[in-house]
């Protein structure tokens, strides 16, 4: 009995350490609806800071202007953008992630009209 309790619950220890906090919007323009941050950050509340002058914390401008998923205590900090294509990233807290992650999308096709939108949508 010890033995089956064992194997049906151990499931759920190793997929209960993966922390993500989901994308805010979907994109259906690409096989995936949403890009990934994969972070070696391990506490959500650094996302929790405000973005530059705004009101706006870096999780939510990165969830819901960047249509980006982040997965928390990853092995490395890289982005997968909507086509797959993976971005090892240099920046190691979240502010700089941020600022990274912006830059690149920023220099993508529809990530282009995302970060124009977000300007247009953040001015002060």
């Amino acid at each position: 009995m010890k033995i089956l309790l064992l194997l049906l619950l151990t499931p759920f220890v190793f997929f209960g350490q993966k922390v993500e906090l989901p994308a805010l919007r979907l994109s259906h323009n690409f096989s995936k609806p949403n890009r990934v941050l994969k972070t070696t950050i391990s506490d959500k509340s650094l996302f929790k800071q405000n973005y530059n002058n705004t009101d706006l914390t870096l999780d939510y401008v990165i969830r819901y202007h960047f249509y980006t998923s982040i997965d928390l205590n990853a092995g490395e900090n890289q982005l997968i953008s909507m086509d797959g294509t993976k971005f090892n990233l240099s920046s190691e807290n979240a502010v700089d992630l941020t600022d990274e992650i912006i830059s690149l999308v920023s220099g993508m096709y529809f990530g282009k009209k995302e970060f124009n939108d977000f300007k247009k949508q953040n001015k002060k």
